[in-house]
């Protein structure tokens, strides 16, 4: 069924010429360099150097494939196999047979897909490297899906499962997971599906948690250093308060020394003058010297020991006086600091907060508002959720026209083109999305947004151009020529022309969908992004022109709606579930539609689910009645 809707909905197509596809032709420049590399490849070929040879017959089918012509890469890919395989180089083959088994893949040529990918999994056996295994049942699964051969995908696909198990690669089970539970829901085995859902709804959580985890770790370390500060000064109020116990209680007992000492003298005192009075009728001049020498050396004895003990106990009491006030304004000076800390990260988590508030103003006001679209297009909308306070998502639109135009038939906002002709004018409206998302993402909306300004004012109009010239802006301005940065942007850009009876799309790695007398059709984009990595030497991207005879529905999107987990089972919403809900409620106004695309995530994320991208759509109706662009 699935095969005779695609067939039926290409039928339509070309009967009725609603769509014009401009057929992608290469340029001279890209058409040269690929010549030159499979020259250079026969040459090599020739000569015995199957080495280069193979280099080069991969390096002219991959100029191919990346830029859509993905028959003429097949033919190059199965030369550089030959090449390797004279020369006994299985890594390089099991690679080409994996491009020559998604190419077919693409073009749904299910038997030919299996054929290389099996041939895939036999060079992995033989160079026994379990990833690569793993990844070829994966795509022989998936492939086998496809062909209706439910049992045979359950057994590469448990195959697979078993790899990843051992390999503890959490992103390889996830995939296995998520394709379990769709082959065994397909089989009718609704208990094994649930159990691989389960699984799969697991590991997804412990991604989000992990990320969440992440983003809490530098707050959670400086908490936990000031609570070490505070466990540092507790201990040293500790060490200090016994200490001053041990003095208090040597003191105690120096007095009770004291009390002693003192008693005692008083008890030899009077002994002594018990003795005195006894002796003396038998040598009383004698006995009276001796009494008085030795009262005066038992009394200045006394005097000085306890002078001496007066003054160590004062010595050590000052001693513990001036350490314990020592210590109290240590304490008392950590307590402060503690206190200072404390604020300062307090007044750092405000202004952290305020400045992405700030920025979150300034995003706002460099963006277009939702009136600014309705006021050309009545019947249309926008809907951007950040997950963030700040969004790596972005929409842009603005009208161009000649001088003369403008002269003409003044509209406000449109901007003034002089390359343009007279005649022409049009409406841009671009849906993008960055790489990231919060306060980086926001930072690469910030450069989207003024080079796509900077290049319409230049001139550039039509989206494939606008797509080539913004891709050459942000290698240069990122200096991803000469470092490791990869950041980009995928993105669609459509241009309403004629008063809103024809339209010009052009994307990069995003789609246009088109609803129109209740059924719905994907102009997927070229499969390059905008910047980031370039291996091929000249990007350019297609132009599709639609014409627009009876009301018709157009969407852009980030994939950020697509993507988001939810429903009983933890799963992505997924891109066939949004397009079947749009084809649903197509027959309403388009703010109606946004009420219910919002309400329709709201149930589908639920309470508890923690939103994963910021999301991005924007939808718009033409051909009801003229617009004036």
């Amino acid at each position: 069924m699935k095969y005779f809707l695609r067939f039926a909905f290409a039928l339509l197509i070309i009967t009725q010429t609603q769509i014009v596809w401009a057929q992608k032709q290469l340029s001279e420049k890209l058409q040269a360099e690929i010549s030159a590399n499979i020259e250079q490849a026969k040459q090599f070929e020739a000569s015995g150097d199957h080495n280069q040879a193979a280099g080069f017959y991969s390096k002219a089918a991959t100029s191919y494939w990346v830029n859509g012509l993905a028959n003429n890469a097949v033919d190059l890919f199965k030369k550089a196999i030959e090449m390797n395989g004279k020369i006994g180089n299985l890594n390089a083959t099991l690679i080409l047979n994996n491009n020559i088994g998604m190419i077919y893949t693409d073009d749904e040529n299910f038997p030919n897909a299996l054929s290389y990918f099996q041939k895939s999994l036999e060079i992995a056996k033989q160079l026994k490297r379990k990833p690569d295994i793993a990844a070829s049942h994966i795509n022989i699964g998936n492939i086998q899906v496809e062909m209706g051969n439910t049992a045979a995908a359950i057994k590469s696909l448990e195959e697979a499962n078993t790899i990843a198990k051992e390999l503890n690669d959490a992103k390889m089970l996830r995939n296995c997971y998520s394709k379990l539970a769709e082959v065994y829901e397909k089989a009718g085995n609704q208990e094994k599906s649930s159990e691989y859902f389960s699984l799969y709804s697991a590991i997804s959580r412990k991604v989000q948690q992990d990320e969440a985890r992440k983003r809490e770790g530098e707050a959670q370390k400086m908490v936990e250093t000031a609570q070490s500060k505070v466990q540092e000064v507790e201990a040293e109020k500790q060490a200090t308060e016994q200490e001053l116990q041990i003095k208090k209680e040597t003191l105690k007992e120096a007095e009770a020394n004291l009390e002693k000492i003192e008693q005692l003298t008083a008890e030899q005192k009077m002994h002594i003058e018990l003795l005195n009075k006894e002796n003396e009728l038998r040598d009383a001049t004698i006995r009276t010297q001796r009494m008085v020498r030795n009262i005066f050396i038992v009394i200045i004895i006394g005097i000085l020991g306890i002078s001496f003990l007066t003054y160590k106990n004062l010595k050590a009491k000052k001693k513990a006086n001036a350490l314990l006030a020592a210590q109290k304004n240590t304490i008392e000076l950590k307590s402060k600091e503690l206190e200072l800390a404390f604020g300062k990260i307090a007044k750092q988590n405000l202004d952290i907060t305020s400045s992405i508030n700030y920025a979150q103003r300034i995003q706002q006001a460099m963006m277009p508002e939702e009136n600014a679209l309705i006021s050309l297009v009545p019947d249309s909308f926008i809907m951007l959720n950040p997950r963030d306070i700040v969004s790596g998502d972005f929409y842009w639109l603005t009208g161009y026209a000649s001088p003369k135009g403008l002269k003409d038939n003044p509209r406000k906002g449109f901007m003034k083109i002089h390359s343009v002709c007279d005649d022409d004018s049009g409406l841009l409206i671009a849906a993008v999305d960055c790489t990231g998302h919060g306060v980086p993402g926001a930072f690469m909306s910030m450069i989207g947004l003024n080079l796509l300004e900077s290049i319409t004012r230049n001139g550039t109009v039509l989206p494939n151009d606008i797509l080539f010239e913004l891709h050459l802006s942000v290698r240069y301005l990122l200096k991803q020529n000469s470092s490791d940065n990869t950041d980009g942007m995928d993105m669609s850009v459509c241009c309403i022309k004629d008063n809103g009876r024809k339209l010009l799309f052009s994307g990069a790695k995003s789609p246009l969908y088109i609803v129109k007398n209740g059924e719905i059709t994907v102009l997927k984009g070229d499969p390059v992004p905008i910047g980031g990595t370039q291996k091929e030497s000249l990007r350019e991207f297609t132009l599709h022109a639609i014409d627009v005879n009876e009301p018709t529905s157009f969407y852009v999107f980030s994939d950020g709606y697509v993507d988001q987990f939810g429903g009983k089972t933890s799963r992505k919403f997924s891109s066939r579930q949004f397009r079947d809900f749009l084809v649903e409620i197509n027959h309403l106004p388009m703010q109606e539609q946004k009420k219910m695309l919002e309400q329709k995530m709201a149930d589908w994320k639920g309470p508890e689910q923690y939103q994963i991208d910021d999301m991005l759509v924007i939808g718009f109706k033409l051909g009801v009645d003229g617009i004036d662009i």
